[in-house]
């Protein structure tokens, strides 16, 4: 899941864009939020008194109350690690953009191929970044890379982290432990991360670490194999198909 915030006061615009972003990422297989916001001002309020977390904000330089770089610098002072999109007719200015580090810059009237095109690469990026899982066990508490995460699986209480990687006093997958409900970690994950599957009841397993799927097992790259439950067969496929097509797209095949 792609977190997304629009800022521009043209309204209009600001309405047409969004449309446009949710026709792309249903277009890519990609899941998005996506909030609208028509004040610089407002944005910077729910970013920080809200806590509420961007991946990608698209963010127009002139704008009535606040001005689009004027936001960024204070999202940036507020430890916002979003990728900013700045939105402009015009292009004079480079040199104040390059203070609050943005990624890529939009002109005014958006082409739609050119948003498509930095959509693309604005994914590619967000999905390099190391999401962490957090949890508690025995009063320590962890925190472990979402992408080093191969499946979850649920035993009685126990949630069992099973990970890619081996331990030379231990050989085999490296493993974590914490009391729970897979449920719980399910939209734990799926806020952050749309990329693990629920197969069964018991297991949530990690797209990257996935061989091949059929109807009725996946198997994975270290060998495992896993059955697929019958009522969670169908989506677990369609979003595996998605993220595969997602994938092939954004690398050009």
């Amino acid at each position: 899941m792609i977190h997304v915030a629009i800022c521009d006061d043209d309204k209009a615009l600001t309405k047409s864009l969004a449309q446009l972003l949710r026709t792309t990422a249903s277009e890519q297989g990609v899941d998005i939020t996506c909030e609208l916001f028509f004040e610089g001002s407002e944005l910077i309020r729910f970013v920080i008194e809200q806590h509420m977390y961007f991946d990608l904000i698209y963010l127009d330089i002139e704008m009535n109350d606040i001005d689009g770089i004027h936001a960024a610098q204070a999202l940036r002072d507020a430890e916002s690690p979003a990728l900013i999109v700045y939105i402009s007719a015009h292009e004079e200015y480079w040199k104040e953009l390059f203070r609050t580090n943005p990624f890529r810059f939009l002109s005014k009237p958006i082409e739609e191929k050119a948003f498509c095109t930095i959509f693309n690469e604005a994914c590619t990026e967000i999905g390099k970044r190391n999401y962490y899982f957090s949890f508690r066990y025995k009063k320590t508490h962890y925190q472990i890379p979402l992408n080093k995460i191969t499946y979850f699986e649920s035993s009685n209480r126990l949630i069992l982290i099973h990970l890619s990687g081996k331990n030379e006093e231990s050989p085999g997958t490296l493993q974590s432990q914490f009391y729970g409900k897979i449920n719980e970690v399910e939209k734990q994950i799926t806020s952050m991360n749309g990329r693990f599957l629920r197969i069964h009841q018991s297991f949530l397993v990690n797209f990257d670490y996935i061989l091949s799927i059929g109807s009725s097992r996946v198997k994975m790259l270290d060998g495992t194999v896993f059955k697929i439950s019958e009522e969670r067969k169908k989506k677990a496929i369609a979003q595996f198909c998605a993220l595969s097509e997602a994938a092939a797209r954004r690398e050009g095949r």
